[in-house]
């Protein structure tokens, strides 16, 4: 049986909305449009015998509005975490790329060493 809804969009942005159609895509098929006031969707279940109520529909426009905020307000330190961990894994840029490779030494022995062997014998 298919069902339309409308919602305020005010109250949710598209992003919400189109997060939360996106979670019922393996169970429904979903029709979205928009005039000025209102978003409508369409739904119509996948397997007949189950329903999808407009409630949880709702229910995960709320959580996908509550994950986008949150998301908005976290950018700037998660894109300062990554910066950091970016930047101390870069090589000495005061030593040349030949001179590193020069002065590193160098054993199979080492690539191929398990990482829990301390100094190439097994700790116990």
């Amino acid at each position: 049986m298919q069902k339309k809804w409308k919602f305020n969009r005010e109250l949710y942005s598209k992003i919400a909305l189109m997060k939360a159609a996106y979670n019922y895509t393996d169970t429904a098929y979903i029709h979205l449009d928009a005039d000025e006031k209102y978003y409508y969707v369409d739904i119509k279940p996948k397997d007949e015998n189950k329903t999808i109520s407009e409630q949880e529909f709702e229910n995960e426009m709320l959580a996908q509005s509550v994950r986008h905020e949150v998301y908005l307000q976290t950018k700037n330190i998660r894109e300062l975490l990554v910066a950091r961990a970016v930047s101390t894994s870069m090589v000495d840029n005061d030593m040349d790329q030949e001179e590193h490779l020069r002065t590193t030494p160098y054993s199979e022995d080492n690539i191929l060493k398990d990482w829990f062997d301390k100094d190439g014998t097994k700790s116990e």
